[in-house]
Protein backbone atom coordinates (compact mmCIF):
# COMPACT_ATOMS: atom_id res chain seq x y z
CA UNK A 1 0.00 0.00 0.00
CA UNK A 2 1.05 3.61 -0.46
CA UNK A 3 2.04 5.84 2.39
CA UNK A 4 -0.60 8.01 4.02
CA UNK A 5 0.33 11.07 1.96
CA UNK A 6 1.57 9.22 -1.10
CA UNK A 7 -0.12 9.45 -4.50
CA UNK A 8 -2.92 7.06 -5.39
CA UNK A 9 -1.80 7.09 -9.01
CA UNK A 10 1.22 7.90 -11.18
CA UNK A 11 0.83 8.75 -14.85
CA UNK A 12 3.74 8.66 -17.28
CA UNK A 13 4.58 10.19 -20.60
CA UNK A 14 5.72 7.64 -23.20
CA UNK A 15 8.51 8.66 -25.59
CA UNK A 16 11.73 9.86 -23.90
CA UNK A 17 10.22 8.98 -20.51
CA UNK A 18 9.51 5.23 -20.51
CA UNK A 19 10.89 4.48 -23.99
CA UNK A 20 13.59 5.98 -26.19
CA UNK A 21 13.25 5.94 -29.97
CA UNK A 22 15.79 5.88 -32.77
CA UNK A 23 14.63 5.71 -36.39
CA UNK A 24 14.88 2.02 -37.43
CA UNK A 25 15.89 2.65 -41.04
CA UNK A 26 16.49 -1.01 -41.91
CA UNK A 27 13.12 -2.11 -40.49
CA UNK A 28 11.31 0.71 -42.30
CA UNK A 29 12.99 -0.20 -45.58
CA UNK A 30 12.06 -3.86 -45.05
CA UNK A 31 8.45 -2.84 -44.49
CA UNK A 32 8.47 -1.03 -47.83
CA UNK A 33 10.03 -3.98 -49.64
CA UNK A 34 7.37 -6.21 -48.15
CA UNK A 35 4.73 -4.19 -49.96
CA UNK A 36 6.72 -3.65 -53.17
CA UNK A 37 4.40 -5.76 -55.31
CA UNK A 38 1.32 -3.87 -54.19
CA UNK A 39 2.87 -0.41 -54.36
CA UNK A 40 3.56 -0.69 -58.11
CA UNK A 41 6.08 2.14 -58.05
CA UNK A 42 7.09 1.73 -61.69
CA UNK A 43 5.56 4.54 -63.69
CA UNK A 44 5.21 6.82 -60.68
CA UNK A 45 7.29 9.88 -59.85
CA UNK A 46 9.44 7.71 -57.55
CA UNK A 47 12.55 6.24 -59.19
CA UNK A 48 14.11 4.36 -56.26
CA UNK A 49 13.30 1.05 -54.60
CA UNK A 50 10.29 0.32 -52.42
CA UNK A 51 12.54 0.29 -49.35
CA UNK A 52 13.95 3.72 -50.20
CA UNK A 53 10.42 4.97 -50.77
CA UNK A 54 9.34 3.79 -47.31
CA UNK A 55 12.26 5.56 -45.64
CA UNK A 56 11.62 8.77 -47.59
CA UNK A 57 7.91 8.55 -46.74
CA UNK A 58 8.64 8.10 -43.03
CA UNK A 59 10.90 11.17 -43.02
CA UNK A 60 8.35 13.24 -44.92
CA UNK A 61 5.60 12.19 -42.54
CA UNK A 62 7.64 13.52 -39.62
CA UNK A 63 8.03 16.89 -41.32
CA UNK A 64 4.37 17.17 -42.25
CA UNK A 65 3.30 16.23 -38.72
CA UNK A 66 5.51 18.96 -37.24
CA UNK A 67 4.11 21.47 -39.71
CA UNK A 68 0.57 20.38 -38.89
CA UNK A 69 1.13 20.80 -35.16
CA UNK A 70 2.55 24.26 -35.75
CA UNK A 71 -0.64 25.24 -37.57
CA UNK A 72 -3.11 23.47 -35.26
CA UNK A 73 -1.63 24.23 -31.84
CA UNK A 74 -2.93 21.69 -29.32
CA UNK A 75 -5.26 19.96 -31.80
CA UNK A 76 -4.02 16.64 -33.11
CA UNK A 77 -3.38 16.23 -36.82
CA UNK A 78 -5.36 13.97 -39.15
CA UNK A 79 -2.74 11.29 -39.71
CA UNK A 80 -4.66 9.63 -42.55
CA UNK A 81 -4.81 12.91 -44.47
CA UNK A 82 -1.11 13.47 -43.86
CA UNK A 83 -0.27 9.99 -45.17
CA UNK A 84 -2.32 10.63 -48.30
CA UNK A 85 -0.61 13.99 -48.84
CA UNK A 86 2.89 12.56 -48.28
CA UNK A 87 2.32 9.68 -50.70
CA UNK A 88 0.97 12.05 -53.31
CA UNK A 89 4.04 14.27 -52.97
CA UNK A 90 6.43 11.35 -53.44
CA UNK A 91 4.57 9.34 -56.08
CA UNK A 92 2.64 12.00 -57.92
CA UNK A 93 -0.53 9.91 -57.42
CA UNK A 94 -2.70 8.32 -54.73
CA UNK A 95 -2.51 4.71 -53.60
CA UNK A 96 -6.10 4.36 -52.45
CA UNK A 97 -7.16 4.21 -48.82
CA UNK A 98 -6.85 0.42 -48.22
CA UNK A 99 -3.25 0.24 -49.46
CA UNK A 100 -2.40 3.52 -47.74
CA UNK A 101 -3.68 2.08 -44.45
CA UNK A 102 -1.58 -1.08 -44.90
CA UNK A 103 1.51 1.03 -45.56
CA UNK A 104 0.73 3.22 -42.56
CA UNK A 105 0.47 0.15 -40.32
CA UNK A 106 3.66 -1.39 -41.75
CA UNK A 107 5.67 1.75 -41.04
CA UNK A 108 4.35 2.10 -37.50
CA UNK A 109 5.01 -1.55 -36.73
CA UNK A 110 8.58 -1.12 -37.98
CA UNK A 111 9.14 1.56 -35.36
CA UNK A 112 9.02 -0.96 -32.53
CA UNK A 113 12.47 -2.05 -33.74
CA UNK A 114 13.74 1.43 -32.85
CA UNK A 115 12.16 1.45 -29.38
CA UNK A 116 14.21 0.75 -26.27
CA UNK A 117 12.72 0.59 -22.79
CA UNK A 118 14.40 3.08 -20.48
CA UNK A 119 15.72 1.06 -17.56
CA UNK A 120 14.30 0.34 -15.10
CA UNK A 121 10.88 1.27 -16.52
CA UNK A 122 9.32 -2.18 -16.29
CA UNK A 123 10.63 -2.78 -12.78
CA UNK A 124 9.25 0.58 -11.61
CA UNK A 125 5.82 -0.07 -13.13
CA UNK A 126 5.71 -3.57 -11.70
CA UNK A 127 6.60 -2.29 -8.23
CA UNK A 128 3.96 0.43 -8.36
CA UNK A 129 1.27 -2.06 -9.30
CA UNK A 130 2.40 -4.40 -6.50
CA UNK A 131 2.02 -1.54 -4.01
CA UNK A 132 -1.52 -0.74 -5.09
CA UNK A 133 -0.68 2.44 -7.00
CA UNK A 134 -2.75 2.97 -10.15
CA UNK A 135 -0.60 3.56 -13.22
CA UNK A 136 -1.37 5.48 -16.39
CA UNK A 137 0.25 6.51 -19.65
CA UNK A 138 -0.65 9.71 -21.50
CA UNK A 139 1.20 10.51 -24.71
CA UNK A 140 1.10 12.89 -27.64
CA UNK A 141 1.04 10.51 -30.60
CA UNK A 142 -0.87 11.23 -33.83
CA UNK A 143 -0.79 7.64 -35.05
CA UNK A 144 -3.79 5.28 -35.05
CA UNK A 145 -4.50 4.27 -31.43
CA UNK A 146 -4.77 0.56 -32.19
CA UNK A 147 -1.24 0.60 -33.59
CA UNK A 148 0.05 2.42 -30.52
CA UNK A 149 -1.63 -0.09 -28.20
CA UNK A 150 -0.10 -2.89 -30.27
CA UNK A 151 3.30 -1.25 -29.80
CA UNK A 152 2.81 -1.15 -26.03
CA UNK A 153 1.95 -4.85 -26.08
CA UNK A 154 5.04 -5.73 -28.08
CA UNK A 155 7.23 -3.77 -25.64
CA UNK A 156 5.63 -5.49 -22.67
CA UNK A 157 4.39 -2.24 -21.13
CA UNK A 158 0.63 -2.43 -21.40
CA UNK A 159 0.18 -5.21 -18.83
CA UNK A 160 1.51 -2.84 -16.14
CA UNK A 161 -0.78 0.09 -17.00
CA UNK A 162 -4.26 0.59 -15.60
CA UNK A 163 -5.11 3.32 -18.13
CA UNK A 164 -3.66 4.47 -21.45
CA UNK A 165 -4.44 7.50 -23.60
CA UNK A 166 -2.91 8.73 -26.85
CA UNK A 167 -3.74 12.15 -28.28
CA UNK A 168 -5.01 10.54 -31.48
CA UNK A 169 -7.89 9.05 -29.46
CA UNK A 170 -9.44 12.38 -28.52
CA UNK A 171 -7.95 14.87 -30.99
CA UNK A 172 -6.18 17.02 -28.38
CA UNK A 173 -2.52 17.09 -27.38
CA UNK A 174 -0.79 17.92 -24.13
CA UNK A 175 -0.75 20.54 -22.63
CA UNK A 176 -4.45 20.96 -23.51
CA UNK A 177 -6.48 20.33 -20.33
CA UNK A 178 -8.86 17.97 -22.13
CA UNK A 179 -6.29 15.22 -22.55
CA UNK A 180 -5.36 15.39 -18.86
CA UNK A 181 -9.02 15.32 -17.86
CA UNK A 182 -9.54 12.20 -19.98
CA UNK A 183 -6.60 10.25 -18.57
CA UNK A 184 -7.69 11.12 -15.02
CA UNK A 185 -11.17 9.82 -15.85
CA UNK A 186 -9.67 6.58 -17.20
CA UNK A 187 -7.57 6.22 -14.06
CA UNK A 188 -10.70 6.95 -11.97
CA UNK A 189 -8.73 9.34 -9.75
CA UNK A 190 -8.86 13.06 -8.94
CA UNK A 191 -5.99 15.25 -10.15
CA UNK A 192 -4.87 15.98 -6.59
CA UNK A 193 -4.02 12.31 -5.99
CA UNK A 194 -2.01 11.75 -9.19
CA UNK A 195 1.63 12.51 -10.03
CA UNK A 196 2.59 13.02 -13.67
CA UNK A 197 6.11 12.05 -14.73
CA UNK A 198 7.36 13.33 -18.09
CA UNK A 199 10.27 14.86 -19.96
CA UNK A 200 8.64 17.76 -21.85
CA UNK A 201 8.53 21.01 -19.87
CA UNK A 202 5.57 22.61 -21.64
CA UNK A 203 3.48 19.56 -22.51
CA UNK A 204 4.09 17.33 -19.48
CA UNK A 205 5.16 19.52 -16.57
CA UNK A 206 3.24 22.75 -17.12
CA UNK A 207 0.27 20.91 -18.62
CA UNK A 208 -0.02 18.54 -15.66
CA UNK A 209 0.40 21.35 -13.14
CA UNK A 210 -2.35 23.36 -14.79
CA UNK A 211 -4.56 20.26 -14.61
CA UNK A 212 -4.00 20.09 -10.84
CA UNK A 213 -1.51 17.24 -10.78
CA UNK A 214 1.87 17.07 -9.11
CA UNK A 215 4.37 17.13 -11.98
CA UNK A 216 7.83 15.55 -11.85
CA UNK A 217 10.59 15.62 -14.43
CA UNK A 218 11.83 12.23 -15.58
CA UNK A 219 15.53 11.43 -15.15
CA UNK A 220 17.66 13.22 -17.72
CA UNK A 221 14.92 15.67 -18.77
CA UNK A 222 15.94 19.25 -19.57
CA UNK A 223 14.19 22.13 -17.78
CA UNK A 224 14.48 25.93 -18.14
CA UNK A 225 14.46 26.46 -14.35
CA UNK A 226 14.13 24.69 -11.00
CA UNK A 227 10.41 25.26 -10.47
CA UNK A 228 9.50 21.57 -10.84
CA UNK A 229 10.48 18.43 -8.97
CA UNK A 230 13.00 16.19 -10.66
CA UNK A 231 13.96 12.54 -10.47
CA UNK A 232 17.72 12.04 -10.49
CA UNK A 233 17.14 8.33 -11.05
CA UNK A 234 14.06 6.15 -11.40
CA UNK A 235 14.50 4.51 -8.02
CA UNK A 236 13.72 7.86 -6.37
CA UNK A 237 10.10 7.43 -7.42
CA UNK A 238 9.77 5.05 -4.50
CA UNK A 239 10.32 8.01 -2.12
CA UNK A 240 6.92 9.40 -3.15
CA UNK A 241 5.23 6.35 -1.69
CA UNK A 242 7.01 6.17 1.67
Amino acid sequence: MTGRDGPAGICFDYGSTLVSFERPVAAIAAAGEGLAGDLELRGSAWTGSAGEFAVALDLLLDRLIVEGHRDLGDREVDIDAIHTDAIRQLLGRDLGRPLCARLEAALQRAWVEGATLIEPALAVLRRLRDQGVRTGLCSNAPYPPWLMYEQLDRLGLRRYLDAVLFSSEIGWRKPDPRIFAEILARMALPASSVCFVGDDWAADIKGAQQAGMRAILAPGAVAPDDSAERLGRWEELQNLLD
